[in-house]
């Protein structure tokens, strides 16, 4: 009989322990099936006025994020009494690739250890991911896994919507390219396939750095309609969002060195042609560089001219980028103005390239230009045309002279005072000196106008740039829609909220700040 007693009271004691044991802590998870790339919330909840939670951070292999730890007062009214409890949350988040299990975790509340109870997550690929997302999916792919140091490679990401209705927002977030030099190629193309829309974003990578390259996931928060919410008693919200984060799968390439120092990467073409080779003194020739090929030119260096006796302009190059059959194609122009008032010879242009097709490398050759220049003594430096940079700074006449001493005959004037041209470098000279001058001075005097226009210019004439931009003015359904979700957030839209309903329900004695509503409105309208 005895026996009997003590086994019973043993088992009342383990199953009162185990229920103590769990009352003191729990693990929500926000799902327990998610679709690849699927963000899973944890929440850990501990009851207590100390409590200690353990150090995570990873949940299998995955990374936690979004670590944080908060805590709220709860007030409780039962059989006429109140009672309050603090509670502590420790939150964050992973994204699984495969299905994977939550551990039990011991928490300290009180003095006292605490086991959370293990969860499962399942990872869904296919059909079974499109119900876990609402049909939603992102993913990431390249067209090589293995590049050269400077072959440009190709990565698209392709976030797939379903055509149901369900889908109400999206907040796109792009990869991280660390070790590449980035450029979108064109926007968005949308392409619709059966049931579904594809949204393609296509980006040009130029690798920086020899080795493996991991390529971080790109992200999406899907806002869709939540048909499980509570009903609106008033009509007047709509169907609240239920939000869904999601990243693509990560992208590893392996970038390797060049076999051989070269200027270009790929197979190119490369011509350069001048206007005329027949001028008179200090009359330009216009140059122009095209380099065509398939690869990337976006960080070629400019080629340099420096010729003695010669001023030589240039503007920026202008590179544009195609991509056709799953290649990259490239057009490089550069244009260049050769000033001089002696006969000269613009140079050929040797460049290396490695074709990474064929791993062959060859050198490519510009024509040379010999350019005659008819008659004349040096003349002063000639102003670079509109939108050029001089290359090189301009020589002086005798400076000029000696330089070119092997092709040319003219010798430096005995007598200044008997060169005209002198003169007319020595105003060229003073002029240039002021222009910094001259340059801060339009400054000042255009911050001064454009001070003058912001305080006197009458606020209702005044738009764009200068002008402030006009409030949303918001109706009365408008706000309430809202500022209802809010309403536990902010102490303030509760107020508002209720003032709200007062007017709806025809209490002509409220008053309500349209300036105040609006502005509130707008900050919780911005921030959906």
């Amino acid at each position: 009989m005895m026996k009997r007693v003590s086994m019973k009271l043993l088992w009342i004691t383990w199953i009162f322990g185990g229920l103590l044991m769990a009352a003191g802590v729990q693990l929500k998870v926000s799902s327990t099936r998610v679709a690849q790339g699927q963000s899973v919330r944890v929440k850990i909840e501990a009851e207590g006025s100390k409590v200690r939670f353990p150090p995570i951070t990873k949940i299998g292999a995955y990374p936690v994020e979004n670590l944080r730890e908060s805590s709220k007062l709860e007030t409780r009214y039962v059989n006429g009494k109140f009672s309050s409890s603090s509670k502590k949350i420790l939150s964050f988040d992973f994204y699984p690739e495969k299905s994977v299990t939550i551990p039990p975790m011991e928490v300290q509340v009180d003095g006292k250890s605490y086991r959370t109870k293990a969860v499962k997550v399942e990872v869904v690929q296919g059909g079974g991911a499109a119900g876990a997302a609402g049909g939603f999916a992102i993913t990431m792919h390249a067209d090589k896994k293995s590049v050269y140091l400077g072959q440009p490679l190709i990565v698209t990401v392709d976030a797939v919507e379903p055509l149901n209705g369900a889908i109400v927002q999206m907040q796109y977030s792009p990869p991280e390219f660390k070790g590449f030099v980035v450029k979108p190629l064109g926007g968005e193309n949308q392409i619709r396939k059966g049931d579904k829309t594809i949204h393609e974003l296509t980006y040009l990578l130029t690798p920086e750095k020899v080795g493996r390259v991991r390529i971080e996931p790109a992200g999406i928060r899907v806002g869709m309609r939540d048909l499980n919410a509570p009903a609106d008693p008033f009509g007047i919200f709509g169907t609240p969002l239920k939000w869904v984060a999601l990243r693509s799968n990560p992208l590893e390439v392996t970038v390797k060195p060049l076999p051989v120092a070269a200027d270009l990467i790929g197979h190119y073409t490369l011509k350069a042609s001048v206007d005329r080779t027949k001028v008179k003194a200090n009359e330009p020739v216009n140059y122009t560089l095209e380099i065509v090929g398939e690869g990337s030119l976006e960080d070629l260096a400019d080629p340099r001219f420096d010729i003695p006796g010669v001023t030589v302009y240039s503007d920026d190059a202008k590179v544009s980028s195609s991509v056709k059959d799953g290649k990259l194609y490239s057009r490089y122009t550069k244009k260049y103005v050769f000033i001089s008032d002696r006969d000269f010879t613009i140079p050929s242009l040797k460049m290396r390239e490695f074709d990474y097709q064929t791993g062959k490398s060859r050198i490519l050759k510009s024509p040379a230009f010999t350019i005659r220049v008819e008659g004349g003594k040096a003349a002063a430096p000639t102003a670079p045309p509109a939108g050029m940079k001089a290359q090189s700074a301009p020589a002086s006449a005798g400076a000029s002279a000696a330089a070119a001493g092997k092709t040319s005959t003219a010798k430096a004037p005995e007598n200044l005072l008997e060169d005209p041209a002198y003169y007319a470098r020595k105003a060229y000279e003073e002029k240039a000196a002021k222009y910094p001058w001259y340059m801060a001075g339009a400054f000042v005097a255009g911050m001064v106008l454009m001070f003058l226009l912001i305080r006197l210019w009458p606020r209702k004439k005044r738009g764009g740039i200068l002008g402030t931009s006009k409030r949303r003015h918001y109706s009365l359904d408008e706000a309430l829609r809202i500022l209802y979700p809010h309403t536990n957030d902010d102490p303030e839209v509760e107020k508002v909220v209720r003032y709200l309903y007062r007017v709806k329900n025809g209490e002509k004695s409220v008053e309500i700040d349209r300036e105040a509503l609006d502005r509130l409105a707008e900050k919780y309208d911005r921030a959906e």
